[in-house]
């Protein structure tokens, strides 16, 4: 029954409904003692008297009379309480919506954990999609290194720091996903200057404009509009290039070119390698309960962001439940025959060890890969998990691949697997290494 939620404690409701009622009662009261004093010191004679005495329902007696005025008046109440409701609720939810449920969604989801996901790419997109049924506290901090396709022609033609990826993390966490997703993804494949674009990427430059070049309100002022749940914060506000030095002791500069290069990756840097990093991230880092990099690509998604300097500083001093999470499979040209070790290696070779408390990794290798163009999954034994541990990182297994498409995670049951650890480690009882969730 839809009207059961409007029982359920905590969703900010009744309380003010019963402060109304009080306030009604009082000013009832008052009226009553005015009517009771008129009614005992004037004496209202000849017809008019008889109509008072009908009105003020004389003939009835007590205490007939006040329960009869008081369902009346209760009736009332609920009447005009109706029909204001609807009028003024027609203009902001859908009929068919369930407002108490609704009401009872955002209140639960308001005091949610203060999550902060670190990366970029499709990965982040997937976790931020499965983290918003659980919280709306959630910031994203978006690496800004991306210099290809159409984020790559708007940073050379108006230095904008790279839409690509915070245009992923805008659909993801708008309220209205599916119709964002269209209309963020589409894509021009004609016209002068405009093919290649993606309408996202565009309209966050046009809000950046409209803001005077600042692009973090303009992408501020987009989450208005599409209603997003949490925060999209650059790692960085300053122009930065990624360039890697493969394992031939060549140098391949630009996001674009390094997968491409064709040649195993020794290690990745930013350029300039003191960019300042964006504030407002250092505070929700440093606030978060939970802190997770990942998933995605490691060296072009989740690295360039702890290269930012003060980023991974302010990560290893938060007191948050910090989550690495792997990625399924492996990506041609970047992680060939990484298992999990070989993930977090990467990371700790780069910015060190003890950044993060635990590794999130999928336990459900079964699906197989789909058009895996030489991706493969990513394997965990317990030679793996014995590295882990020798490195200070507590694994955990959980089966959180997308039956769909498995080179990705699936993003209600990564979300829900983050939320247990969160919940168990709450409760005192670290996770174990052991695969939690129902397998497929």
């Amino acid at each position: 029954m839809r009207s059961r939620r409007w029982l359920t404690l905590g969703i900010g409701v009744k309380r003010y409904l019963l402060l109304i009622f009080l306030g009604t009662v009082i000013l009832a009261l008052a009226l009553a003692m005015f009517l009771a004093f008129v009614y005992r010191t004037i004496d209202v004679p000849g017809p008019a008297g008889t109509i008072v005495y009908f009105i003020t329902l004389q003939f009835l007696d007590h205490p007939v009379r006040e329960i009869t005025v008081g369902v009346l008046g209760l009736l009332t109440v609920i009447v005009g309480a109706t029909l204001l409701g609807r009028t003024v609720l027609s203009v902001m939810v859908d009929p068919d919506d369930d407002l108490a449920e609704a009401l009872y969604q955002n209140r639960r989801l308001q005091s949610g954990p203060r999550v902060v996901a670190i990366g970029g790419g499709t990965g982040l997109g997937v976790l931020l999609r499965g983290l918003k049924k659980h919280t709306n506290n959630i910031t994203a901090v978006v690496t800004v290194a991306d210099d290809g396709g159409s984020s790559g022609k708007l940073r050379e033609d108006f230095n904008l720091l790279p839409p690509g990826d915070v245009r992923q993390c805008l659909t993801a966490l708008a309220d209205s996903e599916s119709l964002m997703h269209d209309i963020m993804e589409y894509r021009f494949t004609r016209g002068q200057g405009l093919q290649g674009h993606s309408l996202g990427n565009l309209l966050i430059a046009a809000m950046a404009d409209l803001n005077d070049g600042n692009f973090e309100r303009g992408v501020n002022a987009i989450s208005e509009v599409l209603r997003v749940r949490g925060r999209i914060l650059p790692s960085t506000l300053s122009q930065v290039k990624l360039a890697a030095e493969m394992t031939d002791g060549s140098i391949v500069r630009g996001e674009s070119r390094i997968r491409s290069a064709g040649k195993p990756i020794e290690r990745v840097f930013i350029e300039p390698r003191h960019a300042s990093a964006n504030g407002e991230a250092i505070k929700e880092i440093l606030s978060a309960d939970i802190i997770i990099l990942g998933p995605g690509s490691v060296f072009t998604s989740v690295i360039p962001n702890l290269l930012v300097p003060d980023v991974a500083t302010a990560v290893r001093a938060s007191g948050a439940l910090k989550i690495y999470v792997c990625n399924v499979a492996t990506e041609p040209g970047e992680t060939d025959g990484y298992d999990p070790s070989d993930h977090v290696r990467s990371v700790t070779q780069h910015v060190g060890s003890g950044l993060f408390q635990y590794t999130l990794a999928n336990s459900n290798t079964r699906v197989g890969l789909q058009a895996s163009g030489g991706a493969r999954m990513v394997e965990f034994d317990p030679s793996v998990q014995l590295e882990l541990l020798d490195a200070g990182v507590q694994p955990v297994m959980a089966d959180v691949v997308d039956a769909k498409d498995s080179r990705h995670h699936d993003p209600d049951m990564l979300a829900s697997a983050i939320m247990n650890m969160h919940d168990q480690v709450s409760k005192g009882e670290p996770p174990i290494p052991i695969a939690i969730g129902a397998s497929r």
